[in-house]
């Protein structure tokens, strides 16, 4: 059976639909109150630190620079990876998020920009091989031009893909909803709608063509972020590599997303309108894969470690003896594994808590926190050699700004398209699900 018979049998089980018309009647919407100003007055933050570091401590502060690059660059990739696996699976548990997801993306025009002008602009002056002679195998791929060139050309393909599969998205949920909305659908949605054909064709051709290119997007994100991943942070040590950290750096981007998908969703749904949407069940499934992937990142991370440190290889070793052992980074790394392992594999054993959306989005936060540091802790050593943590105004600064931009970006575009995909069968109930639910005032026999 093919991926359209499988999604055509799919949608004929279809069930009850969620009442959508609060959040299809508030679109467009207005941002919440001072959120533009604030996010303005964070990103003026941002710039004032980045210029202030640049003047005074330049690799310093390039340093954190490609942190927050590398951090957002898997927050936005990650939460649409989120959409197109939700696509590729026929899920149902995912859909009320799946724009929030998307959302994400609009947010990596920015970052590519910021990233090219890193690159082309010195950032490539805190990387050893730029300054030593390297090995002719290691000299041919280290090349400045050609370093420079292969990053920009593949992250940007990749986005061009992302575009096409939110684009297809967006079409038919905003040519849905301009057909309740009439005169009050904003009228740049016509460059998404031209050539309307009604929601029941356009549901289906959307996605009869996102099937078919999710694959193909997985497929690239798992390449392209596997060179993002050598090249702009393993190159850093030039003469030390890892099999497994490719796979770590793509793989808990996904799940950096997810955390932020949860907090988006739980500071933002009464604006969205999707409180109403937004069930337990739904944080108890995020929360769920949000401790699977704890469990993943843990693996990973110990299927570095061993072979490492048991293969007891200096020119292997000493990256883990510089991060876990040696001062200023040690306790940091103590930090970390609290962070993304000890504390979130802890309280998401609790299914209260998952079904608890302001006890989930504390861990969420404290997660997102945790693989901040987690890529601090992989970067910094490398461009950072003095007896204290790199802790100060310029990187608070720089990390405010972005999360200012990052911010403002993705609610002025949940303020603009409808928040739900409203066209999406998979929106509907499965007849075959079911959700037990305790019942406090009854006893069970």
């Amino acid at each position: 059976m093919s991926e359209v018979d499988i999604l055509a049998a799919t949608r004929r089980t279809t069930g009850k639909a969620p009442d959508m018309r609060a959040t299809l009647e508030s679109t467009p919407r207005a941002l919440p109150g001072g959120t533009l100003q604030m996010g303005l007055l964070g990103v003026g933050i941002g710039l004032a630190a980045l210029a202030y570091g640049l003047s005074t401590e330049s690799h310093r502060t390039l340093g954190v620079l490609l942190t927050c690059i590398v951090y957002f660059m898997g927050v936005s990739q990650g939460g649409l990876m989120f959409a197109v696996i939700q696509t590729i699976t026929l899920g149902r548990w995912g859909r009320p998020f799946k724009r929030i997801a998307e959302s994400f993306w609009f947010f990596m025009p920015v970052n590519y920009a910021i990233y090219a002008i890193f690159l082309i602009a010195g950032g490539l002056d805190i990387y050893p091989w730029t300054h030593e002679t390297m090995p002719e195998h290691k000299a041919i791929w280290l090349q400045p031009g050609f370093f420079v060139a292969r990053q920009l050309a593949m992250l940007g393909f990749l986005m061009v893909l992302d575009f096409v599969f939110i684009r297809n998205s967006l079409r038919a949920d905003m040519g849905t909803a301009a057909e309740a909305l009439g005169t009050r659908a904003p009228s740049f949605w016509a460059n998404f709608t031209s050539g309307w054909r009604g929601k029941a064709a356009e549901a289906e051709e959307t996605y009869q063509k996102n099937i078919r290119l999710a694959p193909v997007i997985v497929v690239l994100y798992a390449i392209f972020f596997s060179f993002f991943a050598i090249d702009a942070v393993m190159s850093l040590a030039p003469h030390w590599y890892a099999n497994m950290f490719p796979a770590w750096i793509f793989v808990s981007s996904l799940w950096l997303a997810l955390n932020w998908v949860c907090i988006v969703s739980v500071f933002f749904k009464a604006w969205l309108k999707i409180d109403m949407i937004l069930q337990p069940k739904h944080y108890h499934d995020l929360g769920k894969l949000m401790f699977a992937l704890c469990i993943f990142w843990t693996y990973n991370f110990f299927a570095q470690l061993l072979p490492i440190w048991y293969g007891n290889m200096p020119e292997e070793t000493w990256y883990l003896i510089l991060r876990m052992y040696l001062e200023p980074w040690a306790p940091l790394s103590k930090v970390v594994i609290s962070m993304c392992f000890f504390i979130p594999f802890t309280v998401l054993l609790s299914r209260g808590i998952k079904k608890t959306p302001n006890s989930l989005v504390a861990v969420a936060m404290v997660i997102a926190m945790g693989v901040f540091l987690e890529r601090f802790l992989l970067i910094m050593p490398q461009v950072w050699f003095k007896n204290s943590l790199p802790f100060g105004v310029v990187e608070v600064g720089v990390v405010i700004g972005f999360v200012s931009a990052f911010l403002t970006v993705v609610l002025n575009v949940l303020a603009r398209v409808p928040a739900l995909p409203v066209s999406d069968p998979f929106m509907h109930e499965h007849p075959d699900d079911v959700h037990v639910h305790a019942n406090h005032g009854a006893h069970a026999h």
